[in-house]
């Protein structure tokens, strides 16, 4: 798949299928660059040739010359996450990064990813990401267990979705706890509550949940008071998918 995009005078090129010659054209300019400056994704190189090989890898050119890249991986059949992403230095500061990247998010969203995550690195990243609308994870890092060092962890909803609330307003409700069911209790507030709103007729789920969590917090599922479910989230199997967020659309009772 290959998208033209027009910007001002410049007509870019963002390929998901690139060529064993643009790859080419990314290690030789990654090598310039880390023989000059010592900075770089050159380092990385395995990964960006397997992300090729896995058809995860996507590009942009202008006038036929590769000048920037971005790998992902897809973490769940709805979540994503950019592994690495760079512009070539010459090219860098004309928004580039910028076309890639939308192009990129639409790209996953075709796909059916509702979120994507990443990690800022290197650490100067991160206000370009955030310009990007990516938002920093609500808890701590260490409620995530994330394993992935020290850089900081951003994330972006690529979907409408079901906001949070500070007030039950609904007969049914998703109550979400940053920690684990022994830490807690039925004097225990929940830490996130969606007032649930459903498609006529059936159990979908107008605007779906998605939200940051780690698998082993604590969600209760209510109905006119009465408690559905309560436990891990990870033992909520059949009714929402999970990894380092809840995804719910649907719940049948």
């Amino acid at each position: 798949m290959t998208t033209e995009i027009l910007n001002t005078t410049d007509s870019y090129q963002a390929t998901f299928s690139p060529t064993y010659k643009q790859v080419g054209e990314i290690e030789k300019w990654l090598i310039t660059e880390r023989q000059k400056t010592g900075d770089g994704f050159y380092c990385n190189w395995n990964i960006i040739k397997s992300s090729f090989d896995n058809n995860e890898l996507a590009t942009i050119s202008l006038n036929n010359k590769t000048i920037g890249f971005a790998t992902w991986r897809l973490t769940s059949d709805k979540t994503a996450r950019i592994e690495i992403a760079e512009v070539k230095p010459t090219h860098r500061k004309k928004g580039i990064g910028k076309i890639l990247t939308t192009q990129l998010l639409n790209f996953l969203t075709d796909k059916g990813v509702c979120v994507v995550d990443l990690q800022c690195s290197p650490d100067t990243s991160e206000p370009v990401w955030k310009r990007l609308g990516f938002v920093e994870f609500p808890d701590p890092p260490e409620n995530y267990n994330f394993n992935s060092g020290d850089n900081k962890k951003l994330y972006k909803i690529l979907t409408e979705h079901l906001q949070t609330s500070s007030v039950q307003r609904a007969d049914e409700t998703i109550e979400l706890w940053n920690d684990e069911p022994y830490t807690t209790n039925d004097n225990t507030p929940p830490t996130y509550l969606w007032n649930l709103e459903f498609i006529d007729g059936t159990r979908k789920l107008s605007r779906p949940i998605i939200h940051p969590a780690h698998y082993e917090w604590r969600l209760r599922w209510r109905i006119n008071g009465k408690t559905i479910k309560d436990d891990k989230i990870k033992r909520f199997k059949t009714e929402i998918d999970f990894g380092n967020f809840i995804i719910i659309d649907e719940l049948t009772v």
